[in-house]
Order: structure tokens, then C-alpha cells, then sequence
């Protein structure tokens, strides 16, 4: 071995790049575990780390170190010897706020809980989960979390100021998990029934959202839109992130259960979504039963959203507004032929 002999490419210290990666993953443990220790509860109040270290039972030391870890990343503040909640995690790590993302946070630790048997996925193919268990525990759960903090209000903004909303009766929010949208449209429009249309066990986790809201004009519709008949007579067909939308074969079913005039609003992930190799993979880390899928976000039978408009247009729809919502979402506006 000779010792006087440097590497042509000098990196100093020469784990550095991956040790920038490594302190992301140090502090999600760190949130993780405050997260199981139900600190951000016990921190509504200052608290002085040590006396809640004694109380709960935790050593005082590390109980204090992950406190100063967490201030520095910003998650709390620091008064002295008191910690107390930031702004970030009142809003979203502390149990009591409405924005709280403990669904979100435990969908997180599914998928690192993943990558830790990365090698065995890799080796063996991706994990097969029961299709049923993870929407109602963990998917549907979590998309809530996400959902309610600023895109369900802004994709309800942008509906409501649609025209023909305004005089709508009937809605179907196919594959529509939650239902918060459903829900939103109906407290929107007064005259407005809305129906969600999911599968089965889906439903069950929907049905708790509209008890939550005491949204009494929105139902449920148990079935698997692949298969089954999904009712007719709608005013408008509104369908968000579902692979159901970027699937040619289901555009003459969603046309039959429109009235004539009625509108389908479809919000998708947009075709110019930043590529990321590492959350294609995560993707394809996991599926279900008789799912096969392609890339991000994309099935089997999932054409570019683009080659679905044409479609949709060859189909008897008419297309009249396309709007980005943001860098990954856009949602087009199609009204069903009135003859």
C-alpha cells in the first residue's frame, strides 16, 4: 500500500457528498422519535428539557440533546433552558393543531422502513402489500394530511369559480379516497348532492371524513371503477390523482355517467414533473395485487396526460381550460357535448 499516493479525485473529507444525505436522515430520525416520545405534545408550554426528561421517564441528557437537536433544525426554540414549539411544528407536529401531519409522518416511516430492506427489494422484487390495509390505514390517511393544507382550498377556489358549478345538483368524486374535496364542494354549493366513489374499504375511511365534517350531502359509492357501474346523471365529474385518470379505456364510462353539458374536471400529475431517479425508485419499491406499475405516479395502462386530452376530445369532450396548479399538478376543465 503506498501511503504517498492521493486518489485522483480529491474529496476531503472523501465521504463528504454522502455525509450531506446522511444528516437528512439523521434528523427525520430525530422528528421520528420526538414524534414516539409525544414531545411536541408535552412542549404546548415551555418546558425546561431536563424536568420533562423526569417526568416522562427519559434520560435527561439525551432527552436534552434531542431538544437541542431539534432547535437547531429549527423545530423548536430555545429560551435559555426552556424549549418550546416553533411556528412549523405548532402548525403541523403538534397533535392539537388542525394541520397536524401524524398520517403523513407515519406513511413517511412506511417507506423508510423500505429503503432500510432496499437490498432484498432489489434482489427479490417490490413488496406486495394488501391493497385494502394500506389505503384505509396509512394512504388515504395521510393524502388527508397533505391534502387539507392549502391544495384542497385552492383547487375548491379555482371549481367554485367556474360558472356551471355554481348551478350544479349532482357530483362524483371518483377515486375519491377522502373525500375532502366532496366534502368542500358540497359546503360550496348548497344545492349541491356529491357522491364519492371508491372501494370498499376506502369508503368505510371517507365516510369517517364526512361524519367528522357533518357533511350530510355527501354519500358514498362502494366499487371499483375498473369493473363496476359508478351511477349516472351527473352535473360534473371531478377526479384528483387517480390512476383512473391518465386511463383512456375508462374516458367512455366517465362520459356516460355525465348529463349532456356536464363538466369533468380532471387534476393530474403534470407530464413536465421534475424527474427525481431516487423517488422513482421508492415508487417501485412497493404495489399490490395484480398492479403493475410504470413510472412515478404511472400504471400500467396510464397514457401522458396530454395524449389523454386528445383522447378525451376524440371522445365527445370538449376542452376548456387547462390550469397548472403548481410545478407537479394541473387540472383540466372538459365539458361533455350537449347533443
Amino acid at each position: 500500500m503506498d501511503l504517498l499516493k492521493k486518489p485522483d479525485l480529491a474529496v476531503n473529507p472523501p465521504l463528504s457528498p454522502l455525509e450531506n444525505r446522511f444528516m437528512g436522515f439523521r434528523a427525520f430520525q430525530a422528528v421520528m422519535a420526538a414524534c414516539e416520545l409525544s414531545l411536541f405534545s408535552h412542549l404546548e408550554e415551555p418546558r425546561d428539557a431536563r424536568a420533562l426528561a423526569a417526568e416522562n421517564g427519559w434520560d435527561p441528557h439525551l432527552g436534552t440533546l434531542l431538544c437541542e437537536a431539534l432547535a437547531a433544525e429549527g423545530l423548536l426554540e430555545k429560551d435559555g433552558e426552556r424549549f418550546a414549539l416553533s411556528e412549523y411544528s405548532r402548525t403541523y407536529l403538534f397533535p392539537g393543531s388542525p394541520f397536524y401531519q401524524g398520517n403523513a409522518l407515519a406513511f413517511m416511516q412506511h417507506l423508510s422502513r423500505l429503503w432500510s430492506g432496499l437490498p432484498a427489494i432489489i434482489r427479490d422484487g417490490p413488496v406486495v402489500f394488501e391493497k385494502e390495509k394500506l389505503f384505509h390505514d396509512l394512504i388515504i390517511p395521510s393524502m388527508a394530511d397533505m391534502t387539507r393544507c392549502g391544495l384542497v382550498q385552492e383547487v375548491c377556489s379555482e371549481v367554485a369559480a367556474i360558472p356551471d358549478f355554481r348551478t350544479a345538483r349532482t357530483l362524483l368524486d371518483i377515486g375519491g379516497g377522502h373525500g375532502l374535496y366532496a366534502i368542500s364542494f358540497s359546503f360550496l354549493n348548497p344545492g349541491l348532492h356529491a357522491v364519492v366513489f371508491d372501494l370498499p374499504h376506502v369508503c368505510r375511511k371517507t365516510e369517517e371524513f364526512i361524519k367528522a365534517c357533518e357533511a350530510d350531502r355527501v354519500t358514498t359509492l362502494p366499487g371499483d371503477f375498473n369493473r363496476d357501474d359508478i351511477g349516472t346523471g351527473y352535473d360534473i365529474i371531478f377526479s384528483s390523482s387517480n390512476p383512473g385518470g391518465k386511463d383512456p379505456s375508462l374516458i367512455g364510462k366517465i362520459a356516460g355517467a355525465l348529463n349532456p353539458g356536464g363538466l369533468y374536471i380532471n387534476k393530474q400529475v403534470s407530464d413536465g414533473s421534475p424527474e427525481d431517479p431516487l423517488l422513482d425508485l421508492e415508487w417501485n419499491l412497493w404495489t399490490f395485487d395484480g398492479i403493475r406499475k410504470k413510472g412515478r405516479y404511472h400504471f400500467e395502462h396510464s397514457v401522458p396526460l396530454a395524449e389523454y386530452n386528445d383522447r378525451l376530445c376524440g371522445s365527445g369532450f370538449e376542452i376548456l381550460e387547462t390550469r397548472e396548479l403548481d410545478r407537479h399538478s394541473t387540472m383540466v376543465i372538459a365539458r361533455k357535448n350537449r347533443e
